[in-house]
C-alpha cells in the first residue's frame, strides 16, 4: 500500500445528528466543577486554593469545548484510491483496506439514522424526508486487521455508480444485500 497512491474519489460521511445534546454538555460541565474540587486541595499546604481549583477547571474544560465542537465538524472522510479504500484523516486514526485484502463489499440501499430510546438505529430500506440518507457498506476482509475499514457510508449527493465501477475495476466483489421478508 502506498501513502501517495492517486485518489479517484472522495466524499464525507453524514454526521449524525442528537449526539451531542445540550443536556450532555450540562452533565459534562457538572462533573468537571465537581471533579476539580479535590485539585483545589493539592495546593500543599492543606487548604483549599481557589486558584489550583481554576486551573483544573480550565484544563478539564478543553473536554467540553471538545464536545461541543465535534457537532460543528464535517462527517469523516472516505478516500477511493488506486490501490486502497481509506476511512479517516491523514493521521495515525485513519483506517485503510487494500482492495486485494477485501473478499468482498456488501450493502444496503436507503439507510437512516434514528434515536430509539437513547439509542442509535440504522434504518435499513427506510429513508427519512429530513435528516441524512445514505448507503451502508460493509467491508468482508479476507484477513482482519485492527486498521482495516469494517464500514463506510455513501451520501445520497454522491455519484454511487461510480462508487461501484471503482470497486467493481479494483476486482472488488459488491453485493446488494436485502432483508428477509
Amino acid at each position: 500500500m502506498s501513502l501517495f497512491s492517486k485518489r479517484l474519489m472522495k466524499w464525507r460521511e453524514p454526521k449524525i445528528k442528537g449526539m451531542v445534546t445540550s443536556k450532555n454538555i450540562l452533565t459534562a460541565i457538572g462533573l468537571i466543577l465537581i471533579v476539580a474540587i479535590p485539585f483545589g486541595f493539592l495546593s500543599g499546604n492543606r487548604k483549599f486554593s481557589v486558584s489550583i481549583y481554576l486551573l483544573a477547571l480550565a484544563f478539564m474544560s478543553v473536554a467540553v469545548i471538545g464536545l461541543a465542537l465535534q457537532s460543528l465538524l464535517p462527517g469523516t472522510l472516505v478516500q477511493l484510491k488506486e490501490d486502497m479504500i481509506v476511512r479517516g484523516a491523514r493521521g495515525t486514526n485513519s483506517q485503510r483496506s487494500a482492495y486485494k485484502d477485501i473478499d468482498c463489499i456488501n450493502f444496503y440501499r436507503d439507510c437512516s439514522y434514528s434515536w430509539n430510546q437513547n439509542r442509535l438505529v440504522v434504518n435499513v430500506h427506510q429513508r427519512k424526508v429530513e435528516g441524512p440518507n445514505f448507503i451502508s457498506f460493509l467491508v468482508v476482509m479476507k484477513k482482519e486487521s485492527l486498521r482495516s475499514v469494517q464500514t463506510f457510508a455513501v451520501p445520497e449527493d454522491v455519484k454511487l455508480e461510480q462508487v461501484f465501477q471503482i470497486l467493481r475495476d479494483r476486482g472488488v466483489k459488491v453485493v446488494e444485500l436485502t432483508l428477509p421478508a
